[in-house]
């Protein structure tokens, strides 16, 4: 085999094509949007202005390094931007359906061991701990999804969120000290007996 072609085969190999690594990372991105933004639409919306964008950039994509912590970061940089978009120009559609989340049947029906009452409860708290991240200003919000849902190391945050890792040990910490209070005191406006225990 001539050596120019076994550089072309190795090459073939070792770079992956863009469509094979957003196959393999994309429910980790669109799961992070959700997270983020709280509701289907605004996530798939968010997924796709950063799949455009690291589409168009994918030259510059450093193939050593992890391709869903450069995603991640592409991503986090879209959300930043549109919240900054937001501020400047807030925007409120009064014809807008309200935000619902699909689910599978699995998360809809209890399973056997748990009961009707066990997962109503189950459901409030998650629906409580979505709202609660949507009042955490987003430096927080990005640190606590990262760490606690997409369960990345400080080393892989402090890359995403292109900041020192001390700064995402801070903001983690600090971050779910103030999810838990958000929590506290929402759950306490839902049900006000618990206040009184």
């Amino acid at each position: 085999m001539n050596p120019k072609d076994n550089r072309y085969l190795r090459r073939l190999f070792l770079e992956r094509p863009f469509e094979d690594l957003l196959r393999e990372h994309c429910e980790k991105a669109y799961n992070f949007a959700w997270r983020l933004v709280g509701n289907e639409p605004d996530a798939r919306d968010l997924v796709q202005d950063a799949l455009m964008k690291a589409y168009a950039n994918f030259q510059s994509y450093d193939k050593s390094r992890p391709f869903d912590s450069w995603l991640i970061k592409i991503l986090q940089n879209v959300y930043i931007d549109g919240l900054r978009r937001e501020s400047r120009h807030p925007a409120v559609s009064l014809d807008a359906p309200l935000a619902t989340v699909d689910k599978s049947w699995e998360e809809i029906l209890p399973n056997k061991e748990t009961s009707p009452l066990d997962h109503l409860t189950q459901q409030e708290n998650l629906d409580l701990i979505q709202q609660s991240l949507k009042e955490l200003p987003p430096h927080y919000r990005t640190a606590i999804v990262l760490c606690d849902m997409e369960n990345l190391s400080y080393e892989e945050i402090s890359k995403v969120m292109d900041c020192p890792i001390g700064t995402v040990r801070s903001r983690v910490h600090q971050g779910r000290l103030l999810l838990k209070e958000t929590f506290e005191k929402l759950e306490g406006k839902k049900n006000p007996e618990r206040l009184m225990q």
